[in-house]
Order: structure tokens, then C-alpha cells, then sequence
């Protein structure tokens, strides 16, 4: 009994934790927008759902056309937080859940080492206005691919 009560409480101390962790992310709620160098706007709106879960819809607009890319359910459970994505070519439309591994100041990273890329996915608020957000594959000198977003 006295080990059941202990485990309890320790994950009831792991969710408080997590859910001021999450907190941090609620930072996110809003649209981003990047433009790339040929001209393509990529943005990423972010709706709080409640205190523990976040939708994201991330899209392209090129010329007059917008086009959806990707969803994104992060949530914060009893276990972890977890950024769940789901692309629209790839991975047969399956959703793919990456596990936060770091959450320190402003940087978020998420990762899932059996996915073939990316492995990891990484938020960091440079300023409140701006995001740099990249996925790589888990290497210092892999592939990598940057997003540098504003709010809007």
C-alpha cells in the first residue's frame, strides 16, 4: 500500500511538474509566420485547447493557393508531454508522437530516435515575437532544416 501511495504521489509530482512546463508553451497560442527565400509563406497557427492540450495547424500559401501540411496535437499527460504530428504526405497520414526531452528557459525539444526524420523536433522563443523551430535527425552535423517564424 505504502509503495502504490509513493508512486501516486510521484507522478502526481511529474504531472505538476510537466504542467509548468506546458505553461511555457502555451507561448505558442497564436499564428507564426516565415517567408522562405523563394517567396513561399509557411505559417503555423497554434489554439490552446485547455491548460493541457494545444492544436496546430501548419500550411504553406504559395501564389493563391494554401495548402495544409501538417497537424499537431501537443499535450501534456500523466507520462510526458508529447508532440504528435500528423503530415499530410507521409507516413500514410499516421500520426507520429515525439516525446519532450528537454524543456529549459525556451527551449522545447521532442524526440523520437525511431522515426526516420525527423528525430527531433526543437522550439526556442527568441524573443516573444519570434521562433526558431528546426527538426533534424538527431546528429549535431546531420540534416537539418530551419524554421525562423514571427508572430502575427
Amino acid at each position: 500500500m505504502i509503495a502504490i501511495t509513493a508512486i501516486t504521489c510521484i507522478a502526481a509530482f511529474k504531472f505538476a511538474d510537466n504542467s509548468k512546463i506546458f505553461k511555457r508553451l502555451h507561448t505558442l497560442d497564436g499564428t507564426w509566420k516565415m517567408v522562405t527565400k523563394r517567396g513561399t509563406i509557411i505559417c503555423e497557427e497554434w489554439k490552446k485547447i485547455d491548460n493541457n492540450y494545444l492544436q496546430n495547424r501548419g500550411y504553406m500559401i504559395k501564389g493563391s493557393d494554401t495548402i495544409v501540411t501538417e497537424r499537431v496535437a501537443l499535450t501534456n499527460t500523466k507520462d510526458a508531454i508529447v508532440y504528435t504530428s500528423t503530415v499530410e504526405d507521409q507516413n500514410n497520414r499516421q500520426p507520429i508522437a515525439f516525446k519532450m526531452t528537454k524543456g529549459d528557459d525556451n527551449i522545447f525539444v521532442f524526440e523520437n530516435p525511431a522515426h526516420d526524420f525527423p528525430k527531433r523536433i526543437v522550439y526556442r522563443f527568441v524573443t516573444a515575437d519570434s521562433l526558431h523551430a528546426f527538426i533534424d535527425d538527431g546528429t549535431e552535423a546531420g540534416k537539418k532544416q530551419n524554421f525562423y517564424y514571427k508572430r502575427q
